[in-house]
């Protein structure tokens, strides 16, 4: 699900977007992602996972148009999101925006 938000917001895998952290972060505007998720489902069978996504976007300079690309992958996919404050990370010299969201994916068995 996330990759695919990504994906289509513009951000290629594995060079602009990973999974929790880039050891060599990129030079461009770039995402990471989080995911927990808790299983549940009835007697002995868990079919419902419960995502709660992160996504973290990073840049040198504030970059509304990668903020707007991602929004609008979530507007489009009717998901409900929370977007926090666009802060800056002295430590990083980088600034970052996060959006919090999540989703129920039906598991099959």
């Amino acid at each position: 699900m996330v990759k695919q938000i990504l994906s289509e917001a513009g951000f290629e895998e594995g060079k602009t977007f990973k999974e929790t952290r880039f050891l060599k972060p990129p030079k461009s505007t770039y995402a990471i992602y989080l995911d927990s998720y808790t299983s549940r489902g009835s007697d002995k069978s868990n079919v419902l996972k419960e995502h709660s996504y992160t996504i973290e976007l990073y840049s040198q300079t504030p970059d509304p148009e990668a903020e707007h690309r991602i929004e609008n992958v979530l507007d489009t996919m009717g998901l409900e999101y929370e977007k926090q404050d666009r802060y800056w990370i002295q430590e990083e010299q980088l600034y970052q925006v996060s959006y919090d969201f999540d989703y129920i994916e039906k598991l099959r068995r």
